[in-house]
């Protein structure tokens, strides 16, 4: 009986999580578009192109410096190796909007760094172009492509490396023909990722004017007023979603497979190949984080900028309530989840991760629509609650907080709950007093992840936050709107600080696992 509860209990949460994006799914079949006719054949055509154009640029650049940047720390050993190889992370530190309003702000047409170099080489650089976007998004989301082929190439490929050496490879051929499609699968699902990055972000697309889908649902929703077309333009996100998952798991099922064996050994390189080496490794790292970091720091240092500094705080106080409040939120329910899964191998813990992989704005209108029912039916007003918010988050960054609890839990042996059995114990006593114990790390790391993710989102934040309440976010994002690049620097920053915790982490747990 109590196998029966669990399952209905892990189900239950999973419809809980999954009833937003059922509500986007099925919109056409319950809420009026007055708008469709004109946005579906004028705006949408649109949409569809700047997106796909986007994503396809930023996908293949960042491919380009993930994958070689991978290779080269990996596969060689040259001076400031042991530096770059965890300090390449550090561009995911920067959420994509603070870098693309960073970089409009020095390499825009009068930006401070183009207007220098036109004054002293007469060349006119121009970045706030959509072209130049994409190098932005690249230049911030590469390191999702450099970790997981980092951790291939640096895996058990040893044997067929030196089988293609013995064969008279060279080091270009062993790379192109053996290591790169080796470790195709982990660059697919790398590249996977920055295409449902590319997807989620609306604050660096709405400074640079590019017209992609979420964008269109802000168009919709906050232009037209039309929630109908909104949640329609969603449910074509969700298929591109879908589509994107199924052409990764096409690209995993066709890939070759690695024997496990010793790993790679790197290649001392000298003279010139190391200078190149060290200098491509930096130039990269200066361009993705360190530019855009020491131009923060140069704006919200500047003396001017603190006697603004205590508006801030109603911001910074909002932010971490919100966050504190999701985070406990969402643990409690990636913890069900995950001893559900534990005790009866549910799926159901799967299925609600999928929030992960859609979207903000995708999730906002849906909890937003959500919401309007449950005030129809019930007479409660949930909208431009921080409930509502709190809610929309959990949803979004479940499977962040499911992930370490679940390698907390596959670390404990089962035969720990089968003495507690044994001794009379019941499940809820054998997990209050066996297993959560021994989870406090896995449930620390599990809460700074969703707190410092619910610090940088900004899609779900604009639709969702209460009348006149502002987040960091919202705070850079608005200054940035009205050109106050100096005075959105501070938030930025304290944001960007935050953001370090979790890509800390991630770096530390796959070294781990070295």
């Amino acid at each position: 009986m109590s196998t029966w509860r669990e399952h209905g209990l892990s189900a239950a949460l999973a419809l809980l999580v999954l009833a937003p994006l059922l509500v986007v799914a099925t919109a056409p079949l319950h809420t009026p578009a007055p708008e469709w006719p004109y946005v579906g054949s004028t705006l949408l055509p649109t949409y569809l192109l700047e997106t796909a154009v986007l994503i396809s640029r930023t996908v293949l650049l960042a491919l380009l410096l993930g994958v070689s940047t991978a290779w080269l720390v990996s596969a060689n050993d040259f001076p400031g190796r042991g530096l770059f190889r965890w300090a390449l992370v550090l561009p995911l530190a920067l959420p994509t909007y603070i870098s693309a309003i960073t970089f409009s702000a020095l390499w825009g047409p009068t930006g401070t760094c183009s207007l220098w170099v036109a004054e002293h080489t007469g060349l006119h650089i121009d970045l706030l172009t959509p072209s130049g976007l994409a190098y932005v998004l690249a230049l911030v989301l590469f390191p999702y492509v450099y970790l997981p082929a980092r951790a291939a190439f640096s895996g058990g490929m040893s044997a067929q490396l030196d089988a293609a050496r013995m064969l008279g490879g060279g080091a270009v051929r062993r790379a192109f023909r053996v290591a790169f499609p080796l470790a195709l699968p982990a660059i697919g699902g790398g590249g996977l990722l920055v295409a449902m990055e590319v997807l989620n972000d609306y604050g660096a697309v709405r400074h640079y004017g590019v017209r992609t889908l979420t964008a269109g649902i802000f168009r919709s929703w906050g232009g037209l007023y039309d929630s109908g077309s909104a949640l329609r333009i969603g449910g074509i996100l969700l298929l591109v979603v879908l589509l994107l998952m199924l052409a990764g798991k096409l690209t995993d099922r066709g890939a070759l497979r690695a024997v496990s064996g010793a790993r790679l050994r790197p290649v001392p390189l000298t003279g010139l190949r190391a200078a190149l080496a060290t200098t491509y490794c930096a130039l990269i790292l200066g361009a993705a984080f360190l530019m855009p970091v020491l131009a923060l720091l140069s704006d919200a240092f500047r003396s001017s900028n603190w006697t603004s500094a205590l508006s801030f705080l109603p911001a910074a106080g909002n932010t971490l309530l919100i966050g504190v409040l999701a985070a406990l939120l969402t643990l409690a329910l990636a913890l069900v989840l995950s001893y559900g899964q534990r005790r009866t191998r549910s799926r159901s813990g799967l299925i609600a991760g999928i929030g992960y992989v859609v979207p903000g704005a995708v999730i906002a209108i849906g909890v937003m629509s959500l919401a309007g029912w449950l005030t129809d039916l019930t007479g409660v007003v949930l909208i431009g609650t921080i409930a509502l918010m709190v809610y929309a988050f959990s949803v979004r960054f479940l499977a962040l907080a499911t992930q370490p609890l679940r390698a907390g839990l596959d670390q404990q042996p089962t035969s720990l709950d089968e003495a507690a059995r044994l001794l009379g114990a019941s499940p809820l006593r054998t997990f209050l007093r066996v297993n959560l114990p021994l989870l406090k790390p896995s449930l620390l790391a599990a809460a700074l992840l969703v707190l410092m993710e619910v610090v940088k989102e900004l899609p779900l934040t604009l639709i969702l936050r209460p009348f006149d309440t502002d987040t960091l976010s919202t705070k850079v994002f608005e200054k940035a709107r009205i050109e106050q690049w100096s005075e959105a620097a501070l938030p930025a920053l304290l944001i960007v600080i935050c953001g370090l915790v979790p890509v800390v982490l991630l770096d530390r747990l796959l070294e781990r696992k070295r």
